[in-house]
């Protein structure tokens, strides 16, 4: 992927990167596109030849770069409908489906040049997109970003625990005295044992994340409100459902009740002013990782289960094929 500086004002060089991005992965997959429309001769594992098609079935990036793909602004689920201040309801939204990002998109050039940055941006952004008008899966058939984009366990549970429920119990309960029910778990062969506690680890990997909601229910027992507690526990026992590596009708069903447990109770987060901000406590959830859980049943029945998209592999190669070796080097 090539590393392009461009000459032009500040405000538009991040949006050009973004269409340097989708036009690169666009000349990437052109035969997987023409595969997808016209059908190809491949070889299967047992070297038997298909005639097979290549649909985009599933594309695994963090919310970031999901909100990319879909063309979408920050403010807007990049896979439904809902739209910021609806990111807390209890509610599955419409899927937003490519076709309906395009049919905005192309209405919005119509009136005005997608070079005239200024004037696309701005009515971009009133429509909730992001300003791309060309995004790769345009011409791939019977993609859609609302089914595609799956969820990704390591950055829309792990990481979604570490930024908010875990926030959420260091202010409840206190840092010096979560730290000291940490440090005072006995040692267990397969679990991490934090020694110092763990408010002041600045960078988890995903491997913490899974170690500390093994025990934080227990760490946090009798040190917080009844609700409170109940609550988390929900939202633990959601995120161990969508990690199951085969599902069932049953365990979908227990799937959705934790989460549905979890919107019954988080009142009690809101009364123990626990979710903060610049100036202070807030009473909302507007939260985007929060919205994307109510697409995950859907998502399992449509592609299976979701820890064959997750992140961990990608994202430990990085380290060991990228960052250990950069810093190496006379950089």
């Amino acid at each position: 992927m090539p590393i392009a500086k461009f000459r032009i004002h500040p405000d538009y060089r991040s949006i050009l990167q973004v269409w340097l991005w989708h036009k690169c992965v666009d000349l990437v997959c052109t035969n997987l596109k023409v595969a997808a429309k016209d059908g190809c001769f491949m070889s299967d594992p047992s070297q038997h030849i298909r005639y097979v098609f290549t649909p985009l079935i599933a594309h695994v990036c963090d919310l970031p770069k999901a909100s990319m793909i879909a063309a979408v602004s920050k403010n807007v689920s990049p896979i439904t409908m809902a739209t910021q201040d609806k990111f807390g309801d209890k509610v599955l939204y419409p899927p937003r489906t490519g076709k309906h990002t395009l049919q905005l998109i192309h209405d919005i050039a119509k009136e005005i040049d997608p070079w005239d940055l200024n004037k696309f941006q701005k009515a971009a952004k009133a429509a909730h997109l992001s300003g791309i008008h060309m995004p790769y899966s345009l011409d791939w058939l019977f993609s859609c970003p609302s089914v595609f984009l799956a969820g990704e366990v390591l950055h829309t549970l792990h990481k979604f625990f570490a930024d908010h429920p875990l926030k959420w119990i260091k202010e409840v309960v206190g840092k010096t005295k979560l730290d000291a029910h940490f440090i005072a778990q006995h040692k267990r062969v397969g679990t991490q044992h934090f020694t110092k506690g763990i408010t002041h680890i600045n960078k988890m990997t995903g491997h913490e994340h899974r170690d500390i909601q093994q025990t934080i229910i227990a760490s946090i027992a009798g040190t917080a409100p009844p609700r409170f507690i109940h609550a988390i526990c929900a939202l633990i026992d959601f995120i161990y459902h969508t990690q199951n590596p085969v599902h069932s009708p049953e365990s979908l069903e227990l799937m959705v009740q934790a989460l549905s447990d979890f919107h019954a109770l988080k009142d009690s987060i809101i009364e123990a002013e626990a979710r903060k901000g610049k100036k202070g406590a807030k009473e909302d959830f507007f939260i985007p990782k929060l919205e994307l859980l109510q697409s995950f049943r859907g998502m399992i029945e449509r592609l299976g289960t979701l820890m064959q998209f997750s992140a961990d592999m990608t994202e430990h190669l990085l380290i060991t094929h990228c960052k250990d070796l950069f810093a190496r080097t006379s950089w």
